[in-house]
């Protein structure tokens, strides 16, 4: 009797013990559970609960028809390149790092190896309702023409005129604000095309600093400036910009080239919306202070604008001018294109998915004016003579 009994206070023992184990292993549990509830929450009350990814692809198929009087070629008097191409394929994040800081990341792959880069990597940091700083690597506030996305150009491309001008991306800092009507934009970077550079790059400025001011009149909105075309039953108005960048080289190690070499950019530019049409003329000038030699001065041109034939087919046209002056001789020729094409958005009053066809013809040839930027992104080579023709026939989408 006494050994029965022995033997149940010991199972009732190792029950009690088993009981208290799982309630505690139960208790550990909840705790965790809990814990990582609340971590979730804060992930999603601060920078899980926005973040937004979105790409662009760009394919492309160009032609190009030109007489290059090259002596290297096997037929010199008549070149012709035509081919497939994607000319932009890029991924974005972006999200809120706290409630008044905006982050932003983007990467674009290479055109002809498909490698790729970073082109965006900022902050946005809304101090207040007027004053917001941009820090990091991005397109700086200059030429209006650049600033506007790939995604939301009239043309397959920029103009010749803004390839060889604009400033595109640096690293830096920018302060934003404004009003009702005006805003403004100030800024501190490493200079022209400076991105992906560390602080010791030969090819960064020693300092560059940038503005740009617009002002907006009539009944149209800032976000109708986002792009150039004006959709069917737009608010009228207009924007008035102007802006300015100068920086300096030469004077820090590494710096290329030695001895100090200043460049100076200026811009003024228009632009008016109105119910399913649009236009935009812009003057540019740009002067090189090199550490030896004469300055020189280069000026440019844009004028372009679109109008809406039916609610999803819109028709444009260009001319810019790139004009060096006789400081460049002997290629100070003035550089003339004249672009028409035409735009089929597939969904109306969007971006998402549109088609575009255009031609542009350069009068001029390239080897003759100084600073010209030739490439095959904008269906612009280098040719000995005039006449050159580009066709280009683009679909696009976004997601």
């Amino acid at each position: 009797m006494n050994t029965k009994f022995a033997l149940a206070a010991v199972l009732a023992a190792s029950a009690g013990l088993a009981q208290a184990e799982t309630d505690l292993s139960l208790a550990r549990s909840y705790e965790l559970t809990n814990a990582a509830s609340e971590y979730d929450s804060l992930l999603s009350n601060y920078n899980a609960s926005n973040i937004k990814v979105s790409a662009q692809i760009q394919a492309r198929y160009q032609a190009n028809f030109r007489d290059d009087a090259s002596t290297t070629l096997a037929n010199p008097d008549d070149d012709t390149t035509m081919g497939f191409s994607v000319r932009r394929a890029k991924v974005a994040v972006s999200g809120d790092v706290t409630d008044n800081i905006k982050g932003n990341i983007s990467m674009a792959f290479n055109r002809n190896s498909g490698a790729a880069a970073l082109e965006d990597a900022y902050a946005d940091w809304a101090i207040n309702d007027d004053l917001t700083l941009r820090m990091g690597q991005f397109k700086t506030q200059l030429i209006r023409e650049e600033n506007v996305s790939s995604k939301r150009q009239l043309a397959s491309d920029r103009s010749a005129t803004n390839e060889s001008l604009n400033m595109d991306r640096s690293q830096g800092i920018e302060a934003h604000f404004g009003g009702d009507s005006w805003r403004a934009a100030v800024g501190f970077t490493d200079g022209f095309n400076s991105d992906n550079t560390a602080f010791n790059n030969g090819g960064e400025a020693d300092y560059a600093f940038h503005g740009r001011f617009e002002f907006l009149f009539g009944d149209a909105e800032w976000s109708q400036f986002k792009q150039f075309t004006s959709w069917l039953g737009s608010n009228a108005g207009g924007m008035l910009g102007a802006a300015i960048a100068f920086q300096s080289m030469g004077d820090t190690n590494p710096s290329v080239p030695a001895g100090s070499s200043d460049m100076t950019t200026a811009t003024v530019d228009f632009s008016w919306v109105a119910d399913a049409w649009n236009a935009y003329v812009a003057g540019i000038w740009q002067n090189g202070s090199p550490a030896t030699g004469a300055d020189t001065d280069v000026y440019g041109l844009v004028a372009q604008g679109g109008f809406f034939v039916t609610d999803q087919d819109e028709i444009f046209a260009r001319w810019d001018i790139f004009m060096p002056d006789d400081s460049n001789a002997p290629a100070d020729d003035d550089f003339n294109t004249i672009t028409v094409g035409w735009n089929h958005y597939l969904v109306p009053e969007s971006h998402a998915a549109k088609f575009t066809l255009d031609m542009n013809y350069y009068i001029d040839a390239t080897t003759m004016s100084t600073g010209i930027a030739t490439s095959d992104g904008h269906n612009l080579l280098a040719d000995s003579e005039d006449g050159q023709i580009a066709l280009t026939a683009q679909f696009q989408f976004l997601f």
